[in-house]
Order: structure tokens, then sequence, then C-alpha cells
């Protein structure tokens, strides 16, 4: 535990920590004259020797022209190294103390010659780690049925289906390719709106899926029916959360051409419609295959409900203070997360309470921290780390999947955005979920689960 107040008299300079709260302190220090001096010499003796001043040769630039040619270069340097004296004897006088950051540094010159160092800290929050060994989990059976690999089976099956032309009228089964043009109170809607609207204005020899979800209600019921050749004005009033917002509420006709109604056919389930997926292969091969694939997916979905569940039971007991500064930072990746995640699954009034999406999120967001810093701490007490071959490998696959070709440059390009460090702490929260898992004990689960 850190105590209210630390001071540490040192060889050759006075720190004082100043805790203000549990995830904050002030710190100050004092560096005596004879010391700043001795570094600033350091440090014009370092510029002395790579000088290119006219009039001289290098190297054999006098000190004094060196300190006016680069003042300000001296001056930021002799700075920075104070504030990591500072740091370095702050940690070595107090080893257990966990620095969050530094900020609101500032280093000045006092009238004795010597330097004044301040600095805001944000602490690592105090906790007492939970109980992390033996956590109970549930899982359903892995064990795969027949009925399951059947179902796998047919579904392949009818990702391979082809759709061929029929002389008949179209059914909802059926895929239409139709042409169609869009109005809105007897004017095309890029007119009636003031805008170009794209794909929505019309479009020719567009495939549509008469019995798929329905982006707009009713328009593929009211084409079940029709047959090749025959057209049909489709009269639909689109939802008030339409992602137009000109035409919400609206009611837009679609006037639509049935060019050719085509017909799915699903493929027989044989080992001949498997022959280029698993060549070779007898039918009871394929079953056996798809058989392991369940196993294993089933077993991968586990383990991350595995994870799940204790994440959830670490996060129960978990109340700890943690820094404002960090929380706010995080909660408005959280906000936008949620209202990413809201949009895509179609709920578009999601941001309108904002005020109650917040207070979700800081929940949300005060749940995670908390458990990752728990989790954090487990590793330094299990020792657990990343090796620079596993750091090396996640950008590696970073790259691949940016279609970065230069891994010497995409590795600088992460160092300089400060990555690095987050990788490394990415990975290691794996490896100690990972330990978690392993270390859980499973119970049979309820009917329920």
């Amino acid at each position: 535990m850190l105590p209210d107040f630390i001071l540490y008299t040192p060889n050759f300079m006075d720190i004082s920590l100043d805790k203000t709260s549990d995830c904050q302190a002030a710190l100050r220090a004092v560096v005596p004259a004879a010391d700043v001096q001795a570094k600033k010499a350091r440090i014009l003796a370092a510029y002395g020797r790579n000088a290119r001043v006219a009039g001289f040769r290098p190297g054999k630039v006098p000190a004094s022209v060196v300190a006016r040619q680069y003042a300000k270069e001296v001056e930021e340097q002799l700075k920075s190294e104070l504030m990591s004296s500072v740091q370095e004897q702050l940690f070595a006088e107090n080893q257990k103390l966990k620095v969050l950051q530094f900020a609101e540094v500032a280093v000045q010159e006092q009238e004795d010659g010597s330097y004044a160092v301040s600095s805001s800290l944000t602490l690592v929050p105090e906790f007492e780690l939970p109980v992390y060994e033996g956590i109970e989990v549930s899982v359903p059976s892995t064990e795969v049925s027949d009925e399951e690999v059947q179902d796998t089976l047919q579904k392949y099956a009818e990702a391979s289906a082809s759709y061929e032309p029929v002389e008949r009228a179209a059914t909802s089964a059926d895929i239409a390719v139709i042409d169609f043009k869009t109005s809105l109170d007897g004017k095309p809607v890029a007119e009636a709106v003031g805008k170009p609207l794209g794909w929505f204005e019309g479009r020719e020899n567009y495939r549509f899926d008469l019995g798929g979800d329905r982006f707009i209600p009713g328009w593929g019921e009211a084409l079940v029916g029709l047959s090749a050749g025959e057209s049909k004005d489709v009269l639909c009033t689109l939802k008030e959360d339409f992602v137009i917002p000109e035409l919400a509420g609206k009611e837009v006709c679609f006037s639509t051409t049935i060019k050719e109604v085509q017909e799915k056919r699903v493929p027989e389930i044989s080992a001949e419609l498997f022959e280029k997926l698993l060549p070779g292969k007898s039918m009871d091969e394929v079953r056996d295959e798809v058989r392991r694939n369940l196993k294993a997916s089933k077993e991968r979905s586990n383990e991350e409900a595995k994870a799940d569940q204790i994440t959830e039971k670490l996060a129960e007991n978990l109340s700890f203070e943690l820094p404002e500064a960090l929380v706010a930072t995080e909660l408005e990746g959280t906000v936008q997360r949620k209202i990413y995640a809201a949009i895509q699954s179609g709920n578009y009034e999601a941001a309108k309470d904002m005020d109650a999406l917040r207070a979700e999120a800081r929940e949300e967001t005060l749940r995670n921290l908390r458990v990752y810093f728990v989790l954090q701490e487990i590793a330094e007490r299990e020792n657990v780390v990343a090796t620079d071959q596993e750091i090396m490998q996640e950008v590696a696959r970073m790259a691949q999947q940016a279609h970065e070709k230069n891994l010497r440059s995409f590795v600088r390009k992460l160092q300089k955005e400060g990555r690095i460090a987050g990788i490394r702490l990415s990975i290691i929260t794996s490896k100690v979920m990972e330990l978690l898992v392993r270390r859980s004990k499973e119970v049979p689960a309820t009917p329920a689960e």
C-alpha cells in the first residue's frame, strides 16, 4: 500500500510524492545545481563532437559557441534527462509503485541553478486480488448428433444450389431478374428529394430474392405470381428509420418488370457434391470429417464461453476506484462501439437516448477496466509474459491483414504510433485467460444452459 505521503532523500535530489486519491499523486523533485551542471556539460560535449559551425573544424567548436548555437536543443534534452532521472530514482526508492501515466510534466530552472520537476501521476488502482483458480464454469456437451451432421450437409447443398430459368409464375422461393424504377409523388425519387440516390433510383437486370429479407416491405410479396414479361407498379411504405432520411415513412412506387424467373435447384447430398472440398472421400468419410469439424467448433465455442464466464465471475465482486481520466477515455470508445453495433443490427434509434446509452456504456467500461487490471496483476503474479517471438508473430498477422508487404516498415509504423506496448499487453491478457480457463473447474451445464 502506498502511504498518503512519501518523502525521499536520495543522494542527489529531494523527491516527494503526495497522494491525492487512490489513483492520483503529485510528484515534486528538486535537482541540485551541481548535478544539473554536470548533466548539461555532458550534453554540450556530445553536441560539440558533432557540431557543424562555419569557421570551425568539426569537433573543435568552442563550448560557448555550441551552447549558443544549440541552446534550445540542449535545454530540451536536459529537461528530458532530468525527468527521466527523477522517474528512475522514484521507482528505485519505491519498487511497488505502479504508474499508468506521468502528466502535466514541468521542469523549471530555479534562481540558485537547481531545477524543480513536477508531474501529476495516474496510479494503477489498488485492490485485493480475488480468487482466480478453480473458478466454476459450465458448458454444453461437445458431442455431435447425426442430425447436426445432416443439417450441415444440407446447408452446404443449399449453398451450392443453382438457379435455372423457368417458364411459369414466380413464387416466394424464386429469384426474379427485374428492371425497376422508383418514384415519389409522381416524380423520379432523385428529383423528388433533390439529390442522387444511386441504386435506389432503379436498376436493370437486378436479381431479386423474392423470399429474402424485406429491406423494402411488401415489394417482394407483390411480385409473386407474375411471369416473365409482366410489369407492376408496387406502392411500398418505407420504415420510419429508413436509411435515406428524406424517404423515411414515405410511400414510394417501384415500377417493376419481370424479365426472368429462376428456380432454385438444390443438388443431392452425395460424395460427388463434396468432391472439390474433400476429393476422393466417400460419404461416410465426408460425414466423419463434418463430425470432427463440428466437434472442434463446439470445443472452441466452449473455450470462449468459459473465458466469458470467468470474466463475469471476476467482475462480480470488483468495485475499486479507477482513474477518472482513464475511464473517460475508454468510455468514448465504448459509446462509439455500442452505437455502431446497434446500427449494424438495424437499431437506428440507439443514439436517440444518449444519456441511457452513456450510462450503460459507463458500467461496461468500469467492469472491463477492473477486469483488465486484475488480469494484469495475475500476469505479474504468475510470471506470464509476451515473448519477442509472440509479438512478432502477432505483428506479422496484423501486417498480412492490412496487406502490408514490407514487415520492417510496418513495425516502424507501429513503434512510431506507440502500439507495440498495446500488442504486448493484449498477448499477455490472452495468455492469462488461457491459464484461467485451464485452471477452471468444469461443472455440468443445467438444461436451461
